[in-house]
């Protein structure tokens, strides 16, 4: 039984275009950690996350789901990049790194 929520074509356009136009373009201008404070005061959360501020001023950091419970680590990932794995001895995995939540 699949009880994963759908979301319409309509709706993945909307926010595809959305992400498009906030992030295509732009350029990180500064990258810090959000204050005690901040996560405190201003988004209710205990932990604290990586800001990516952009060049118009928008403000881009993860959270730990879509209804913004806690802050959230930031993956990324280097396709070009292959780094042998330290649990299973012979295999090779694309290279990933986290910025974690403080």
């Amino acid at each position: 039984l699949n009880r994963r929520r759908t979301m319409s074509d309509e709706a993945k356009s909307y926010w595809y275009k959305l992400a498009d136009d906030l992030l295509v373009n732009r350029k990180i201008v500064k990258v810090e950690w959000m204050s005690e404070e901040e996560a405190d005061e201003v988004h209710g959360w205990h932990s604290r996350s990586v800001k990516l501020i952009l060049d118009d001023g928008t403000v881009i950091t993860p959270q730990a789901d879509d209804e913004g419970n806690n802050a959230g680590a930031l993956l990324w990932i280097s396709p070009n990049e292959r780094v042998k794995s330290k649990h299973f001895p012979g295999e090779e995995f694309v290279k990933t790194e986290v910025l974690p939540v403080f």
